[in-house]
């Protein structure tokens, strides 16, 4: 019986220093390369898909919770690249919606990280302050700039309102 449980505690010990070390040896995606990964692979992704999505999109659309003139606005002011969304005006979102509203709008775009960036977003909910706590106080930086623009690829440009987003 001793031996049948020393075997097993180092076929256990063998088994989690195996899983450690492949563990370790993986490589590592950055939080860039994340960032990009969202963007690519978001609901919203280009334009194309964009109008796609207003043509088809559910009734119950994020984007619905704008007024008509903010979502006028904001699809405006839309910068989009071969990694997906890279850029949006901040003032329709910042003067009309809670934290859990933006979260589910900047979902479609797989820009939600950018939440931590945006002033004046409410908090109305638990839910509000869970994700205020969860995406503004976490204090991950990613390469986003509250108060530029993606004007061409790899530029942003100076712009109050915007941000420009990783993957410009």
């Amino acid at each position: 019986m001793k031996i049948r449980t020393r075997v097993s505690l180092l076929v256990l010990v063998l088994a989690c220093h195996a899983a450690t070390a492949q563990a370790d040896g993986a490589p590592r995606v950055h939080a860039r390369e994340q960032a990009i990964i969202a963007q690519k692979n978001a609901q919203i992704s280009s334009a194309e898909r964009l109008d796609s999505y207003l043509s088809y999109g559910p009734d119950d659309s994020p984007l619905a919770l704008l007024s008509p003139q903010a979502l006028e606005q904001f699809l405006s002011s839309l910068t989009f690249n071969e990694n997906g969304l890279v850029g949006y005006s901040t003032e329709a979102i910042a003067s009309e919606l809670s934290y859990s509203q933006a979260h589910r709008l900047l979902s479609l775009f797989g820009a939600e990280r950018t939440l931590r960036l945006l002033p004046g977003l409410r908090v109305d909910s638990d839910v509000d302050r869970d994700i205020y706590r969860s995406f503004v106080q976490s204090g991950e930086l990613v390469e986003d700039h509250l108060g530029y623009q993606c004007v061409i690829r790899a530029t942003c440009r100076e712009a109050t309102q915007f941000i420009c987003m990783t993957g410009c």
